[in-house]
C-alpha cells in the first residue's frame, strides 16, 4: 500500500466509542456463561473471552445480535461474548486505524466493504475464511460483496443492502400522493406537495458524518455504475480529478443541492437518531440513505407503514432501479488468541435459525440460503416491484468510498462545506476538494 495505516488522535476515539450511527442507545452489552466447550469438562475448560465491536445503531440490529449470541452460548455455553457499538462511517474507521497501530484489534468485528478495509486485511487483522464449511449456507451471489479480487473471502455477509428512498406510506397520503415518483422531476413535485402539506419532505441528520454520504450514494451508485466503476478508485490514485466529472459527480452534487431546501431545519445539528424518529411518525415523508433506514424507523414505531423505493436521478423511468449488493460483513481477527472461538461464533450466525432472527428484527434480506424476504411488508413491495430482472443492479464492483482514512475525512468535510456555504456552489466545492486531495495525496506516498 502507499501508506502507512494512519493512527488517529484519542479524542476520534474517544468520538468513535459512541453509539452506532448516531443512536443513543446503550454502547456496550455482555453476554456471559461458564460451562464447557468442545469435547473439553467443565471442569477443567477456562472461560474464553470474545470481544464483537459493531457499528449497528439501529435496535433491530442490536436484537439480533443479542439473540444470535443467545444461541451460540447454547452449545458455547463457556464462551463470553462482550459486544461493543460505535459510531459509523469514517469514525468506525478512524477507530480501527488506532486499534491497529495499537496491536489492540478485537476478536470480531465488522466491515462495511473489502476495499475500504484492504489495508488492515493486508496487515493481518482478517481471517481468510476462503473454504470455511459455514459458507456453505451462504447464497453462492453474496459472497462477491466479501472477496478482495484474488477470489479470497475475508468476512461472512449477514444481508444484501441498497440505496435509496425510505418513506412513511401515510405521509404520502395525507399529502395526497398516490404513486411513488419515477423520475427526478416528479421527486421534485413530490417534495412540493409534501412542503405544501406541512410535512418535512427529506428527514436529514447531518450532524453523523456518514449520514451527509449516503444522502448521495443511492443517486451516486447509480451514475457510477452506469458510467464509470473506477472514478472513486481514480480519483484516489491521482489518475482523475473531482473536475473531470468521472461517474458525473457534478451533477449527483447539483441534484443534492436542489434537495436542499426540502430537508428539515437544522440537518446539521440533527442526528440519525432524529432522523429514524422523524420518518417513523411521519413528521417526514422520506429519507435517502441505505435500506437500514427501514429497520431505524421501525424501532422507533413498528406500526409506521414504511415503504422503499429507488431514487429516481434522471428523467427516464426506466433508469430507476434499485441498487442492492452485500455490503460487508462479520470478521475473525487471527491474531486473536480465541480465534477457533470466534469462528464457531460465525458459524451460528451463518444458520438459517439465527437469519430468521435476523430478518426478523433487523428488518433486513438474510443473504442465508433458503430464506426468503417475507418477513416484513416493506420488503414484501421491495421484492415485488425491484427484486428482480431489469429493475436492480449490483453495485458489488462499485465503491463509493475512499480507502484512504484522511480522502475519506476530506471527502465528507468538501461536502460538509458545500451545506454550509449560502449558495451551495457545486463548481467551489469541487475545486476545494481536489485541492484538498492534492494536498493529502503526496503525504501518503
Amino acid at each position: 500500500m502507499k501508506k502507512a495505516l494512519a493512527v488517529v488522535a484519542a479524542v476520534v476515539l474517544l468520538a468513535g466509542v459512541m453509539s452506532a450511527c448516531g443512536s443513543k442507545s446503550e454502547q456496550n452489552t455482555a453476554n456471559r456463561a461458564d460451562t464447557k466447550t468442545g469435547g473439553e469438562s467443565q471442569a477443567s475448560t477456562k472461560p474464553v473471552q470474545l470481544t464483537w465491536v459493531h457499528h449497528f445503531g439501529e435496535e433491530g440490529a442490536r436484537k439480533w445480535i443479542d439473540l444470535g449470541i443467545q444461541k451460540f452460548k447454547e452449545n458455547n455455553p463457556n464462551i463470553d461474548v462482550e459486544v461493543i457499538a460505535t459510531e459509523g462511517g469514517t469514525t468506525y474507521k478512524n477507530f480501527f486505524n488506532t486499534k491497529v497501530a495499537a496491536n489492540d484489534v478485537p476478536d470480531i468485528y465488522m466491515i462495511d466493504d473489502i476495499p475500504g478495509y484492504q489495508e488492515i486485511i493486508d496487515a493481518g487483522y482478517a481471517a481468510d475464511l476462503t473454504g470455511q464449511p459455514f459458507l456453505g449456507n451462504i447464497g453462492e451471489q453474496y459472497l462477491n460483496g466479501v472477496k478482495s479480487e484474488d477470489g479470497k473471502i475475508w468476512a461472512l455477509p449477514i444481508d444484501t443492502n441498497g440505496g435509496g428512498v425510505t418513506y412513511n406510506k401515510d405521509a404520502f397520503v395525507k399529502a395526497g400522493i398516490t404513486e411513488v415518483p419515477k423520475t427526478y422531476s416528479e421527486f421534485l413535485a413530490v417534495c412540493e406537495k409534501l412542503k405544501a402539506a406541512g410535512i418535512v419532505p427529506i428527514a436529514a441528520g447531518f450532524k453523523d458524518s456518514w449520514v451527509i454520504s449516503w444522502d448521495i450514494n443511492p443517486d451516486l451508485l447509480v451514475t457510477g455504475v452506469n458510467s464509470d466503476t473506477d472514478w472513486i478508485k481514480d480519483v484516489e490514485a491521482g489518475k482523475a480529478t473531482f473536475a473531470d466529472n468521472k461517474g458525473h459527480f457534478k451533477e449527483v452534487l447539483t441534484r443534492f443541492v436542489q434537495r436542499l431546501p426540502y430537508m428539515n431545519d437544522d440537518p446539521m445539528g440533527t442526528n440519525w437518531d432524529k432522523v429514524q424518529e422523524l420518518v417513523a411518525s411521519g413528521k417526514a415523508a422520506m429519507v435517502i440513505n441505505g435500506t437500514w433506514a427501514v429497520d431505524g424507523a421501525k424501532s422507533k414505531n413498528p406500526d409506521a407503514n414504511i415503504g422503499l423505493f429507488a431514487f429516481p436521478s434522471t428523467e427516464n423511468p426506466d433508469d430507476a432501479k434499485f441498487a442492492m449488493k452485500s455490503t460487508g460483513g462479520i470478521v475473525v481477527n487471527p491474531k486473536s488468541k480465541n480465534k477457533e472461538a470466534a469462528l464457531k461464533l460465525l458459524e451460528t450466525f451463518s444458520t438459517p435459525e439465527v437469519g430468521e432472527i435476523f430478518q426478523n428484527n433487523k428488518k433486513g434480506i438474510s443473504v442465508i440460503k433458503g430464506l426468503k424476504p417475507d418477513f416484513d411488508p416493506t420488503y414484501v413491495e421491495l421484492d415485488a416491484n425491484y427484486l428482480k430482472p431489469g429493475k436492480t443492479f449490483d453495485w458489488s464492483q462499485f465503491s463509493p468510498d475512499f480507502v484512504s482514512t484522511e480522502l475519506g475525512n476530506a471527502y465528507v468535510d468538501g461536502l460538509t462545506s458545500l451545506i454550509l456555504d449560502k449558495n451551495h456552489d457545486v463548481d467551489k466545492a469541487i475545486k476545494q476538494l481536489d485541492d484538498n486531495f492534492n494536498k493529502i495525496r503526496p503525504l501518503q506516498k
